[in-house]
């Protein structure tokens, strides 16, 4: 090896002092260095599974929160269907009421229109009649008993009422 230009025993010296400082880092300075490079790693690694949780569970709020703004949307558009059933129903309701009421006041009136209209032809029976005795006096010139009159004044109005129901 002299031929070489290597000592052995200096190259033996040089491997044993390399080993010794080789031992002597690794025990002072490779090994607090490894443990922080695991504690690090170690602190990453449950940093980015914590983050990783987070993510989970904001996406499963997010979905929640989806689930209830749908369940509000469809409690919402239920009470807006009730609430129109419930106005269709009071429209329906209102108008059979007016309806009856309406049907009744025609009731009413038309009953009230026939009493009037008896009453009239009452009074015009009234009138006509002793019209009709002052005339047929006239013309007849005698008097018309009561009887007779009655028959006379029952035709007459008789035919007036068939032409006026015409």
């Amino acid at each position: 090896m002299d031929a070489l230009g290597i000592n052995l025993s200096g190259l033996i010296t040089q491997l044993v002092s390399f080993i010794i400082l080789f031992l002597i880092l690794k025990k002072i300075l490779f090994g607090p260095i490894n443990k922080i490079l695991q504690t690090r790693a170690k602190k990453i690694q449950e940093s980015l599974e914590m983050a990783e949780s987070v993510k989970l569970e904001a996406t499963e709020s997010a979905e929640k929160l989806e689930a209830e703004i749908n369940k509000a949307r469809q409690e919402g558009q239920k009470l807006i269907g009730d609430a129109r059933d419930a106005a269709e129903k009071y429209k329906q309701q209102e108008i059979l009421r007016t309806t009856s009421e309406s049907e009744e006041m025609i009731k009413k009136a038309n009953k009230s229109i026939e009493k009037e209209r008896d009453l009239a032809i009452q009074s015009v029976r009234k009138e006509f009649s002793s019209l009709v005795i002052s005339a047929a006096s006239k013309v007849v010139e005698k008097t018309i008993d009561q009887k007779d009159h009655k028959e006379i004044l029952d035709k007459a109005i008789d035919d007036e009422i068939g032409k006026v129901k015409k």
